[in-house]
């Protein structure tokens, strides 16, 4: 008899855990589950990279609201009609900007978010944060697991928080110092904690190691660079763009090639055109 599964991640934007649930769904034999995918936000560019037999679920227009960026989504809670959501929401962005502490919020927007009606056999969270927390208490399932996919050795974490992720059966992360440092600010969950790297297809890599490439590459008399990456702050995309400044200031033959995609696209493609 087929497993059933749902895996919560918010978005299947390009990024690092997004990448890796896509390659982990490509993995599993749909002869012996059947997976839902759960999503905040449903329209990632890594979408269609989704196997067909994955099931995948939209959130309702409050929980997108509640969950992803305010500037996007506070909209989709107004027009829900949600006044006590819209306060609430509003209210956990302004503390947040103003402390300098993580805070824990998931508690006061929890609230105003549907549950999933399906029981399922195993409930996996695909990021630390809301889509764990999501899958905490707006999930019925025989056995819950959480994934941390980033270390925390120079961050914080709320007890509220860490009361959370006591509450999982499993957690995973992907490296042994994401591992030890969890467990560091959180030692309760040593036990229920185990690693499992990012998977990575070596068919897809080969594959797209051949397509071709952008126009550029034909010169010869200049140097070229070349970034891989999500366009992101987090990233230092800014940071590239304004490096590529200073070298064209100092007269430097070069040309920059940028494979990726992400939010700064579009203030990226615009800080270039205003540069000429």
């Amino acid at each position: 008899m087929k497993k059933n599964i749902i895996f919560v991640i918010p978005t299947l934007r390009m990024g690092g855990a997004e990448k890796s649930l896509v390659s982990l769904l490509k993995s599993l034999d749909s002869d012996k589950m059947n997976v839902d995918l759960f999503l905040f936000e449903s329209g990632g560019v890594l979408q269609p990279e989704i196997p067909q037999w994955v099931n995948i679920i939209e959130a309702d227009r409050i929980t997108r609201g509640m969950t992803l960026e305010i500037k996007n989504y506070l909209s989709d809670v107004v027009k829900a009609g949600a006044v006590s959501a819209v306060i609430a929401r509003v209210g956990i962005t302004l503390n947040s900007k103003l402390s300098k502490k993580p805070k824990f919020s998931w508690k006061k927007i929890c609230k105003y978010i549907p549950a999933v009606y399906k029981e399922y056999d195993a409930a996996i969270g695909y990021l630390e944060g809301v889509a764990d927390f999501f899958v905490l208490d707006k999930v019925k399932a025989k056995r819950k697991i959480g994934w941390i996919h980033i270390d925390y050795s120079e961050k914080e974490l709320p007890s509220e928080a860490i009361q959370y992720y006591n509450r999982f059966d499993a957690l995973v992360t992907i490296s042994e110092i994401c591992k030890n440092a969890f467990i560091k600010l959180a030692p309760s969950v040593k036990d229920r904690i185990r690693v499992l790297e990012n998977i990575v297809l070596p068919e897809e890599v080969i594959e797209k190691s051949q397509a071709e490439v952008s126009d550029g590459w034909a010169a010869t008399e200049v140097r070229h660079i070349v970034s891989v990456g999500r366009l992101d702050y987090q990233k230092g995309m800014d940071i590239a763009a304004k490096t590529a400044k200073v070298l064209a200031d100092r007269k430097v033959s070069f040309c920059w090639h940028v494979y990726g995609k992400g939010v700064m696209k579009e203030e990226i493609d615009q800080y270039i055109k205003d540069q000429h």
